[in-house]
Parts: structure tokens; sequence; C-alpha cells
């Protein structure tokens, strides 16, 4: 099973329900050869879960010790790393064969930075509204830095960031 991390907003948006929706749905082609990681069970990370949850999409959690006693889905594998919001994101990002940003704020920008520095391959959603959409102003072309020969791949949908990350991973 490939896993596949998602970075997002540990708040929500009306915007956001739509896009988990559309990301969800186009996972769901790759249901039982794909699996959703995250890094809680608030906001959007809730979101994503549930969803997946309701479709048979696997989730595993990568909870950061400040929420380790919180409640967490059954279906879910928690995973209570001990690990303060920082530490818990290099988790999640190693333990991910590809990294989808759907939009976010500092802890979404850091583990998009994360990944690419480690060589994940990084699909970026561009049209959330949040913070992290201001990150293509910076590197329009996704190259952060050229020694590490890639790019982050900026995509205008959620429903085209499900596409592409299984695309990356040789399922869709």
């Amino acid at each position: 099973m490939r896993l596949i991390g998602v970075a997002v907003y540990s708040g929500e948006t009306p915007w956001l329900r739509g896009c988990v929706k559309e990301f969800v749905e186009g996972l769901a082609e790759a249901r039982g050869r794909v699996g959703v990681v995250l890094g809680g069970y608030r906001g959007g990370m809730r979101l994503v879960a549930d969803e997946c949850i309701s479709r048979g999409i696997p989730v595993v959690m990568v909870i950061p010790r400040e929420y380790e006693d919180y409640e967490y889905p059954e279906e879910a594998i928690v995973v209570r790393t001990g690990m303060d919001v920082r530490g818990r994101s290099v988790v999640l990002v190693r333990s991910s064969d590809v990294l989808v940003a759907l939009g976010g704020g500092a802890g979404t920008l850091m583990e998009l930075v994360t990944a690419y520095s480690i060589g994940r391959s990084v699909v970026m959603v561009t049209c959330s509204g949040l913070p992290t959409d201001k990150f293509r102003d910076a590197y329009p072309d996704g190259v952060v830095d050229p020694r590490m020969g890639m790019a982050i791949r900026y995509v205008g949908s959620c429903r085209e960031a499900a596409a592409e990350a299984l695309r990356i991973l040789g399922l869709g």
C-alpha cells in the first residue's frame, strides 16, 4: 500500500469542505492500494480522515504529544509519537510516499518544505485562500533549491491534486 501524506489547515473554511470531498473522491479509484497519513484529527485533518474512513480508505494519524489524549476514530491507525508538533510533522512526511498540501498555514508550509528537502514529491493546491497559496508567488516554477533536481507540482483543484498524487505513485 502506498501512503499519501496530507498537509492541511488545522482550522476549517467553507472552501476546505468541498476541497476535501473532491480530493478523497479522486483517491477512491485507488482504494485498496492507497492510504492517507495525517498529522492529527482537527480542522481539515478531521475532514480528510472522516471522508477517507467513510470511503474505506485507510487512515494513519501521526499524533503530537499535545493531542495524544484526544478521541480518535477506531477505524484509524493512531501513532502517538511523544513528539511536539514539528517533530510529528517530520514523521508524517517521512512516512509518506508523496505529500499533498491542500492549503494551510505555517504547519503546512513546514511539511511541504520538509518533504521537498528530503526528496519527496510534493503536490500543492494553490487556490485555497489560505497562506500557503502565496508560496507559488515565491517559487513560480516550483523549484525551491536547484540542487534538488525536482519541482513542487502546483495544481488548481483538489481533484487534480488527487490525480497527480496517484500518477506520481503509478496508480492513476
